[in-house]
């Protein structure tokens, strides 16, 4: 049963800054009326009217419009004892004990409300108030001989019937007892238009950019008035009142802050310098919202491609090139985990695109190759993506990548950095935690920096880099108590969370692909479509052949898996898988080592069998896991360029199938010679692609073996 609540005609409820009274009230509820609007009425349960109290732009005030509430209002405006300062409070409390007891033996009948009989009493009710402040004073503490009490003198017994019939006339509260408000203008030192016309100059030369200290300003505004005051003199007037040096500095201390450091300093210092710190919109749940930014590692490193230092000395490295990496992070939300980042030369849409794929991807193998004890598989689909207003987070793709992944793409204001609080107190614990503790700092700025020789100190490589970030961000940010998680760890927050309310589930491999993957356009034909020399092929693509309507085929490839790709027929992308199982879940980079491999250990070979490529790919596997891993977040980045010019260098003529399908292409002869039409033996010659004159030559003959051939164009 919901408990009935009863208002009075004279209490006022604000809803949204709307002054609202009482109407009507019943046992089903009451109807409130707008004051400004009376013919707007809101009628609420009583359990509905409970819950409305419970919202931040209400508020109830108990005998509002009652003659006493008016009056005080008058006499001083504030509403609570408790924004009093405690010097204040305790004297108006203090005031509240003579007067209550005055009442209490008022109505015992001891004394009379006149000054004499309030006179004649006045000993005893001294010691009545003293002993209330006694106990006010030491509440919890046993009385002790000897403890001092800070006792006050009592007030005459015309101060206490003032301060009586004050209390009554104002509502009986303490509130009353409080002295008086005075208008600004009652005491504040009178100037004429010239005076003031004076100082309104001294204040506008202090509010313009870079302006004078206080202290100049004093001296200025005084020799001022001295000239004004010489010329009245000549001219027979009196003259003008010399503000003194604090009334000055007042009147300084009195300006706008936020208009101080605008003028002087600019706009955008005053917004940052008052602006809120401010986390955005809560996340309930991991990957309800997720923020990505990139800013500048204030740090000096090695500038050279991932793995190409690590055999230099130190007096080596000292003589190359060093700069400054920039670093794009995501991070949850809600439990304060790091996603993803990318170490990059410079901000880039590819680095927030990919970047935003980590954040749908396990990274143990990354955490491991750098040598973590944590693992790093927190990930799933974000539910909306906070980023700031650069040009490399609201381009075209960026927008393209998390529309089609299903999220929502949110960008603050420009210039408001609070509104994506977490992600730029990440860069905070980066700069103060991090950073610190590593040669060839930057600093913040040059005074902070001094004399430090950053440049001379340089000392580490992208992938040195890149483990160091890795190692910081898995094994100590992920594990340390986090005052926006009130000292959980986003590790723990990230478990209590999944397991308390679900993740979002990561892109399935298609979906991962159209969105993350690089786009190529190649031709089809019997083959299906080949990529990196790699026939890959799908019953829709079959379908498409035969009907003849499209030879060039947009497909999406992920470089982290050649076993399918993403072909898009119509409107919709189709899986195709490769038709060799020698490529099935390789990398393009690992592909590519492969190839130069074989190219270059069986120039001279005849004959390969395919368990060959399988032994090449589990040595180079071994070899390159390590470094494979680290260097997705270090700067190295492929972009369709780089996969079409590779292709055409690389796997110039590379053609991979199995023997009498249509994906084989032209079928010289059946054998087991990978390279035999590229690497011909000293008894036959080297195949071409020359059309033949007999149209049926063209049918593959019937094989259960494989073959590999590098043909020429």
């Amino acid at each position: 049963m919901t408990m009935r609540f009863r208002l009075s005609e004279v209490d006022c409820v604000t809803i949204s800054g709307a002054d609202h009274i009482l109407k009507s009230q019943d046992a089903d509820g009451i109807i409130l009326q707008r004051l400004d609007a009376k013919d707007i009425c809101l009628p609420f349960s009583h359990a509905e009217f409970i819950r409305l109290l419970a919202a931040p732009d209400v508020s109830l005030k108990r005998n509002h419009f009652s003659s006493p509430s008016a009056a005080r209002r008058l006499h001083n405006d504030r509403a609570y004892l408790a924004s009093l300062a405690a010097p204040a409070r305790d004297n108006v409390l203090w005031k509240e004990a003579w007067i209550s007891a005055v009442l209490a033996a008022c109505r015992e009948g001891e004394v009379k409300r006149t000054e004499a009989s309030i006179t004649a009493f006045m000993p005893t009710l001294t010691l009545r108030v003293a002993e209330i402040e006694r106990k006010s004073q030491r509440p919890f503490s046993p009385t002790r001989v000897g403890r001092a009490v800070e006792l006050r003198d009592p007030p005459s017994a015309k101060t206490l019937l003032r301060w009586l019939r004050r209390y009554e006339q104002l509502g009986a509260t303490p509130l009353a007892l409080l002295p008086k408000k005075r208008c600004s203008s009652s005491y504040r030192q009178k100037f004429c238009a010239e005076a003031k016309s004076l100082i309104r100059k001294g204040l506008a030369q202090y509010l313009a950019r870079g302006g004078p200290k206080p202290s100049q300003i004093v001296e200025d505004m005084t020799h001022d008035f001295k000239a004004a005051n010489a010329q009245r003199a000549l001219d027979g007037k009196a003259p003008l009142a010399i503000p003194c040096a604090n009334s000055i500095r007042a009147a300084i201390k009195n300006l706008d802050a936020f208009e101080v450091v605008a003028q002087r300093d600019g706009l955008e210092v005053a917004r940052r310098k008052f602006g809120f710190y401010e986390n955005g919109l809560s996340a309930e749940h991991p990957l309800q919202r997720v923020e990505i930014d990139d800013c500048e590692i204030d740090l000096m490193s090695i500038l050279g491609e991932s793995g190409m230092l690590d055999h230099l000395d130190e007096d080596q490295r000292a003589k190359l090139e060093v700069g400054r990496r920039w670093i794009c992070v995501a991070i949850d939300c809600a439990t304060r985990v790091v996603l993803g980042f990318r170490i990059t030369d410079k901000p880039s849409t590819t680095a927030a695109i990919d970047v935003l794929r980590m954040c749908t991807e396990d990274r143990t193998p990354i955490a491991v190759a750098a040598g973590c004890q944590s693992g790093w598989s927190q990930h799933g689909t974000p539910g909306a993506t906070v980023t700031d207003q650069g040009s490399t987070l609201i381009s075209p793709p960026f927008r393209t990548a998390v529309a089609d992944l299903g999220a929502n793409s949110e960008c603050p204001p420009a210039g408001a950095p609070r509104l994506r609080g977490r992600i730029e107190r990440l860069f905070g614990t980066f700069a103060f935690d991090l950073l610190p503790t590593l040669i060839g700092r930057t600093f913040s700025n040059p005074v902070e920096r001094g004399d430090y020789p950053s440049e001379q100190t340089a000392a580490y490589t992208d992938d040195e880099l890149a483990k160091i970030f890795t190692l910081f961000v898995v094994d100590i940010y992920h594990n340390s108590p986090h005052a926006g998680l009130h000292g959980e760890t986003p590790a723990n927050a990230w478990k209590r969370l999944a397991s308390e309310q679900g993740v979002s589930p990561p892109p399935d491999a298609n979906h991962r692909r159209v969105v993350f993957g690089l786009e190529v356009t190649r031709k089809l034909d019997r083959h299906g479509v080949r990529a990196f020399g790699i026939n890959y092929t799908c019953p829709q693509l079959q379908t498409l052949l035969m009907q003849g309507r499209q030879r060039e085929v947009a497909i999406r490839i992920d470089p982290q898996d050649l076993t399918h790709v993403s072909v898009l027929i119509g409107h919709d992308w189709h899986t195709a898988q490769a038709v060799s199982r020698a490529v099935w879940g390789l990398s393009l980079d690992e592909w590519q080592r492969i190839v130069r491999d074989l190219r270059t250990r069986f120039r001279d070979e005849a004959k390969l069998t395919e368990h060959i490529i399988f032994a090449a790919r589990k040595k180079i596997r071994v070899i390159d896991a390590q470094a494979r891993a680290l260097r997705r977040v270090t700067p190295m980045h492929l972009s369709a360029a780089d996969l079409d010019r590779a292709e055409r260098h690389l796997f110039l003529g590379l053609e991979i199938g199995p023997e009498g399908t249509a994906a084989s292409g032209p079928d010289p002869k059946a054998s087991t010679d990978l390279l035999g039409d590229v690497i011909a033996p000293p008894d036959r010659p080297a195949a071409t692609d020359e059309p033949k004159s007999n149209p049926e030559d063209d049918v593959p003959a019937p094989s259960a073996g494989r073959r590999w051939r590098f043909r020429r164009d």
